[in-house]
């Protein structure tokens, strides 16, 4: 049995890792192609930076286009992408199978719950071992067909330091999920943690004052080190893999004194919270009630609660933001004047000295549609697939609607609630930028939070396609985020050179960005090819849902 459960734990998850190899991968070849006969001018602007910057972001000695890609990429692209894989893993371990009420048929077998949680903890790490050799040899092979000279590039070194990373990450989901149940909760709160840590680790060196707060993150410890150019830090790896050893005996813990639920159902802490007079109001809302009237209103209430935490989550970092802004103004003049172009275009190629620019850069770059699309994505892989997975679709087509008609509202509830988000980045950097005195315009705010929402739509309108033609809410889960992790890099790569950058008008994110709308203002012809690409595709899963055979 125990062997059975670490081969299926392989088994569900091996598509998932390839897809986000193949993107990691993917954006490195797009990277080498766009900085390719750049050498000389990228190590020159690299070696005019300030080491304080360099030991920030955990890049040095770049020589070459190549050094410079496969830093990028092993400080920021890898540990992103396969610590966002351990979480869904991790989260999943447990939590999953409860949630899929599959716990019990597991148990019923003579193995112990600590050995069944001991070999998804190993499918995990074999799994995270596999996908970080695939990205080394990927990158390595890409970079040396490229030309670049590998002779002083530790690629290997600051690999295992992404794979110790994404281990403890993927820990951490698990101990979330051992303890609460709860699949959403564990990937949420390590998600945020993720994001907080990445933050942190980029901002706090920069203030003198709070430099030795970033020891408390993780993020420190995978790259401060920079063992991209010295090599493995052990010392470092120690913290990390020991802090995930002992996430894992937590979680053996948690799971071994909780009762164990048989299917679908509230987090434990959210049960809690409901009986408990004071807070059972607050816990209603946040959860939401089944509210039936229409297929659009029972998925918008399905989802509320995932939708309320990203935006506020979305807020209160907004809130933070804003007069984060006038402790690092100063610094951020001094880095603006030297900053590669290379550098700035992974923040939107915008100025980051002004408000506008450090809004964008650590808000709308990444941080806001990373959120509105991972809610969009699950809305949409979960509202065709999800239903059909969960032998649910033959009930509700028994009744008198079309699956046209259910198409089109379940596409509803995720517009809805990418609104939402919108509003909510709209409320957190208004009131981010009042807190901080900086003075941005409420129009262009508002701009900026509706191109957003119209983005993850358009991934969102992916998810629902692949899930209405397959009805694989996995593989229409993995195919949205893949594209969403390339189309980010790729726009980001190509539109540095001037050879290619025609070519990064085929991604979303080059329309979300166009104009600096939070400087200049709205772009309409830009919400207009985003709004159109997300009708284009919610259109076509229409006939592609009606004409395929529902599973039952």
């Amino acid at each position: 049995m125990l062997g059975n459960v670490f081969t299926k734990s392989i088994r569900d998850r091996r598509i998932a890792t390839l897809v986000g190899v193949l993107g990691v991968v993917s954006v490195a070849v797009l990277g080498l192609a766009a900085y390719s006969g750049l050498d000389q001018t990228i190590s020159e602007m690299f070696n005019a930076l300030p080491e304080a910057f360099l030991s920030v972001v955990g890049i040095t000695d770049v020589t070459s286009a190549g050094s410079l890609v496969l830093g990028e990429m092993s400080n920021l692209m890898a540990p992103l992408a396969l610590a966002g894989l351990a979480i869904s893993m991790g989260a999943s371990a447990i939590a999953g199978e409860e949630a899929a009420g599959t716990m019990g048929v597991l148990l019923a077998n003579p193995r112990s719950r600590t050995q069944l949680l001991l070999s998804k903890t190993a499918a995990m790490a074999v799994l995270l071992a596999v996908a970080t050799f695939l990205v080394w040899g990927g990158s390595y092979l890409v970079a040396l067909a490229y030309g670049t000279d590998m002779s002083r590039i530790e690629l290997g070194a600051a690999m295992t330091h992404v794979f110790a990373l994404a281990l403890f990450f993927g820990a951490l989901a698990l101990f979330l999920g051992s303890w609460t149940g709860n699949r959403t909760s564990a990937s949420g709160w390590s998600a945020g943690v993720l994001i907080l840590s990445f933050l942190a680790g980029g901002l706090l060196p920069l203030i003198e004052s709070l430099a030795d707060f970033a020891r408390v993150f993780p993020w420190y410890y995978f790259n401060s080190s920079r063992p991209l150019s010295n090599g493995v830090d052990w010392g470092h790896l120690a913290v990390l893999l020991g802090g995930a050893a002992l996430l894992v005996a937590v979680a053996v813990v948690g799971v071994n004194r909780r009762d164990l639920r048989a299917g679908e159902g509230g987090s434990s802490l959210l049960e809690r919270l409901k009986e408990h007079p004071m807070t059972a109001k607050l816990a209603a809302r946040l959860t939401g009630t089944a509210k039936v009237s229409s297929i659009a209103a029972k998925t918008t209430s399905e989802y509320r609660g995932v939708a309320v935490v990203s935006a506020m989550a979305i807020f209160y970092i907004a809130l933070v933001v804003g007069p984060m802004y006038n402790a690092l103004s100063g610094v951020l003049v001094d880095l603006m004047a030297v900053m590669p172009k290379a550098v700035l275009a992974l923040v939107g190629g915008v100025d980051m000295s002004t408000p506008e620019g450090w809004f964008h850069g650590e808000l709308f770059s990444m941080v806001v549609p990373a959120a509105i699309i991972v809610v969009t994505v699950v809305v949409g892989s979960r509202s065709l697939a999800g239903e059909e997975e969960a032998n649910t679709m033959d009930l509700l087509l028994s009744n008198p609607v079309k699956r046209s008609r259910i198409v089109l509202e379940k596409a509803l509830a995720m517009v809805l609630l990418a609104f939402i988000l919108g509003v909510a980045t709209f409320l957190g950097v208004s009131a981010g930028a009042a807190l901080g005195g900086l003075g941005i315009s409420y129009p262009n705010i508002g701009g900026a939070s509706l191109l957003a929402a119209l983005l993850g739509l358009a991934f969102g309108s992916v998810a629902l396609l692949v899930g209405g033609a397959t009805g694989s809410r996995k593989l229409a889960a993995y195919t949205a985020s893949g594209l969403a992790f390339v189309a980010y890099f790729a726009d980001s790569f190509l539109s540095v050179s001037d050879r290619l950058a025609v070519w990064a008008r085929l991604s979303p994110f080059h329309y979300y960005t166009e104009g600096e709308p939070l400087l200049n203002g709205m772009n309409w012809g830009s919400a207009a090819v985003l709004s159109l690409l997300a009708v284009i595709l919610l259109a076509g899963s229409i006939p592609l849902f009606e004409r395929r055979d529902i599973r039952g």
